[in-house]
């Protein structure tokens, strides 16, 4: 209880943190927009696709990595069966203040991005394969071979979902190289990701057939026998972190002039941030073992507990210092008190997620993508 009360109220000042620091920026830039006779304050919107690095590692119990590779895993593994989305979807907002006269600016960024898959994959032998009769084969009336009847089969359903939102407020000022016109910018990055994965998996990976004695000389009972395996796991991931940032930004115009223009746009940026990386799961198996097949008339049902193991917990917490380091580049039209750009960009974040099960595994967090934004000129 002790451990929500203290999560919930980290939440809490992240989140009062965050709205009173835009409200702040807000209220600033309004009052200086609505002194100034030109267009001093910018609001930019805009969306991106982005490829996600460092996914969570897959929960993989032992009956799921037997050798040679039972055929119900050949067409899709599973570690292929469990892998989360590649892709995020999300949206972007700027505010910029360019104070009259000044070669200062301040800006407040928002970038927030998700990713979800569900997935339920279902394997399954076909019941083609047939055993030898070695101790009847070629006794007058009785059959030479017997037909498997039990499948084997494998059951993936498979649950993830990631989000990730970074927050930026900076101060910049302009550093214009000749034909280059560029901003330097520092200030205070602030991240905040997220990961949550489930999956339930049934598996019969092997069917096997044996002939044992019935008791009586030369007579032979020719039975199936299998395990029947069960799984599940959960797990949540994150990292929350907080630093200081610094950014470099510029374009040269390619054609056209004040009244219209397209740019070659360009940045890089690098960030070191101080925060926590949490990683809470559980998992638990169980497996039957079934000597005579499936229940017939003649045979009636048995199976015997080979294994529960109960559920096997995890819950760790640890600091950690992450770089981020990040780069872009675009095309933009602008005309007076509009500018419009598409791009591409890259955002990596060093060890940022502790993505193992059992044991702690950091990756990297990575995003890199196209992006299309919009900035409108107010004021003046």
């Amino acid at each position: 209880m002790s451990e929500l009360i203290n999560q919930n109220r980290g939440t809490f000042r992240w989140h009062l943190l965050s709205t009173v620091s835009a409200l702040s920026l807000t209220i600033t830039l309004s009052a200086h927009a609505e002194t100034s006779d030109k267009p001093t304050v910018w609001v930019e919107l805009g969306g991106q696709l982005e490829r996600i690095d460092g996914r969570e590692d897959a929960y993989l119990p032992p009956f799921t990595t037997q050798s040679p590779t039972p055929d119900p895993y050949v067409a899709m593994p599973p570690t292929e069966a469990q892998k989360s989305s590649i892709y995020s979807y999300g949206a972007e907002g700027k505010i910029t203040l360019r104070p009259d006269g000044s070669s200062w600016e301040f800006s407040a960024a928002v970038r927030y991005g998700r990713s979800g898959n569900k997935k339920h994959t279902h394997q399954q032998t076909a019941l083609s394969t047939v055993y030898p009769n070695t101790k009847y084969h070629g006794t007058p009336g009785v059959a030479p071979f017997k037909t498997k009847t039990a499948p084997e089969f494998a059951d993936f359903q498979v649950k993830n979902n990631e989000s990730h939102t970074i927050l930026d407020f900076q101060a910049g000022r302009d550093v214009g190289l000749g034909v280059f016109n560029s901003t330097a910018h520092f200030g205070i990055r602030l991240a905040n990701f997220s990961s949550k994965s489930s999956a339930n998996i049934i598996a019969r990976p092997i069917v096997r057939f044996h002939e044992k004695t019935a008791g009586l000389p030369g007579k032979y009972l020719h039975t199936e026998y299998h395990t029947d395996y069960k799984a599940m796991s959960e797990n949540a991931r994150s990292f929350q972190g907080v630093g200081p940032s610094l950014s470099w930004n510029g374009d040269v115009r390619m054609i056209g002039n004040d009244d219209g223009a397209v740019t070659l746009d360009w940045g890089v940026n690098a960030a070191v941030l101080f925060g926590r990386q949490k990683a809470k799961g559980t998992h638990q198996e169980t497996a039957y073992y079934y000597p005579n097949g499936f229940q017939t008339i003649f045979t009636p049902p048995y199976a015997a507990l080979v294994y529960r193991h109960p559920p096997k917990t995890h819950n760790r917490t640890r600091s950690v210092i992450v770089p981020n380091v990040g780069g872009m580049a675009g095309i933009s039209f602008r005309y007076p008190g509009t500018k419009i750009s598409f791009g591409y960009r890259a955002d990596m974040f060093f060890g940022a997620m502790d993505m193992g099960i059992d044991q702690r595994d950091t990756k990297d967090r990575s995003f890199y993508g196209p992006f299309a934004t919009i900035s409108i000129g107010l004021g003046g």
